[in-house]
């Protein structure tokens, strides 16, 4: 007897499942077939290339300077 997620997997396999049918069985799920479904399908983090890094570090930086702006402002407003 196959099990909601088996279904989900069979049917996807062969493409004859639509987006609103996947949608539907996905949301019946019960907490531990739901986790199931997404440990087979799981998808690993992308490799990013030297700009976007370059950039995600930068942004990164920009928050920590403008957190510490924000906290400079709070400070001299308390005093």
């Amino acid at each position: 007897m196959f099990s909601e997620v088996d279904e989900v997997e069979s049917h996807s396999s062969r493409n004859e499942i639509s987006q609103a049918e996947a949608t539907d069985i996905i949301a019946s799920l019960e907490p531990g077939q739901l986790a199931s479904a997404k440990a087979r399908s799981h998808c690993p983090r992308r490799k990013l290339t030297g700009t976007e890094a370059i950039f995600f570090w930068a942004l990164r930086a920009y928050l920590i300077f403008m957190f510490g702006v924000v906290m400079y402002q709070l400070w001299t407003v308390a005093r």
